[in-house]
């Protein structure tokens, strides 16, 4: 009888360990292959058996970030497009020295004004708007300050760049008017740009 009994037994026991195994999660070798399918059907199958996660989950993360991206490209440019109208609706405005209001402004004056209607505190004159910034990082862009040493030395003169060459100021001559930073008075003053917001 008990020699009947060893072989069943030993079959038993090869057919219980075939199945143990077949079940039992183990890392895929170069032969195995997981379907998107199965790996969608348990989310804990890529930490025990070493898959990597599905493609989908960083092509959502990727789609995330880029719509972020986008959201903050149309944020700064709908402010920067602001702060382009706020400065061009002063244009002919009268040039008074000291001046801070759509009666009459002084360059400083004239900046100081227009970036407070988005909200920007600036410092009143030209030399201190010009330490308050910081250095324009990627080149000049539409909203930076651009300075020019006109009556006393460093920074005493200030203007909004409007993009394409072009800047917004407050001109003792004509008042508030367009310039071009190629003009030959202008680009023999020009000492440089700052950035006061982040516009990009």
């Amino acid at each position: 009888m008990r020699y009947l009994l060893a072989p069943a037994a030993l079959a038993f026991l090869l057919a219980g360990s075939s199945a143990f195994a077949q079940a039992s999660p183990t890392a895929p070798t170069a032969h195995t292959s997981v379907t998107a399918a199965e790996l969608a059907e348990s989310p804990d199958v890529a930490q025990w058996t070493g898959i990597a996660p599905h493609p989908a989950a960083h092509v959502a993360k990727h789609h995330d970030m880029a719509r972020f991206a986008s959201r903050l490209f149309t944020r700064t440019a709908r402010i920067a497009s602001t702060l382009t109208r706020s400065a061009l609706r002063f244009l002919g405005t009268p040039y008074v020295f000291g001046g801070t209001s759509g009666y009459g402004f002084d360059c400083s004056g004239y900046v100081q004004h227009v970036y407070a209607m988005l909200g920007v505190h600036l410092p009143r004159t030209a030399d201190a708007q010009y330490y308050a910034g910081s250095r324009t990082v990627g080149g000049i862009k539409t909203g930076d300050l651009v300075f020019f040493q006109t009556y006393e030395p460093g920074p005493s003169h200030v203007g909004i760049y409007l993009g394409n060459g072009h800047f917004a100021h407050a001109s003792s001559s004509h008042g508030v008017m367009v310039s071009s930073l190629s003009d030959s008075y202008w680009s023999a003053r020009y000492i440089g740009a700052k950035r006061v917001m982040s516009l990009h």
